[in-house]
């Protein structure tokens, strides 16, 4: 389970630093598949095991019709796979960090099966100015 959050710099190369607990947890696959959010300006990052999990759900669930079958060809040209390298950097291309609208600080939020990838600047506008919803989610009934 991902959780907590990391401020990184793109270096000169437009590479940042993948947090080393992440790097563990993402396990020795040191593949993580990322895809642009369709409505929101960040990257969701999900591990090869996830991603196992979700390609055996999709396929459990029978037939696709033409219109998901599309959703998942867009969803799919919009992606990438990331590895790290002995540094525990990576390197998000350029069309990810142009739909997060990144400059130099990026900020990854772990949002439990996955990671999200925002610019600084955007992250700070998502964060919910209410968090009833929040508290009520994980708080409630303690």
């Amino acid at each position: 389970m991902f959780v907590g959050s990391f401020t990184h710099s793109l270096d000169a190369k437009r590479r940042l630093i993948f947090p080393s607990g992440w790097r563990t947890l993402a396990g020795e696959a040191n593949q993580l598949y990322a895809f642009p959010h369709p409505e929101e300006k960040c990257l969701y990052l999900y591990t090869a095991v996830e991603m196992a999990r979700r390609l055996e759900a999709l396929r459990s669930g029978g037939a696709l019709d033409r219109g998901e079958q599309q959703a998942i060809r867009s969803i799919m040209a919009g992606a990438d796979m990331l590895a790290w390298d002995v540094q525990g950097r990576i390197r998000i291309g350029e069309n990810l960090l142009a739909h997060i609208e990144a400059r130099e600080q990026l900020v990854l939020v772990g949002a439990l099966t996955r990671i999200e990838v925002w610019s600084a600047e955007n992250f700070d506008l998502a964060l919910p100015q209410d968090s009833s919803a929040a508290e009520n989610l994980f708080f409630g009934g303690y």
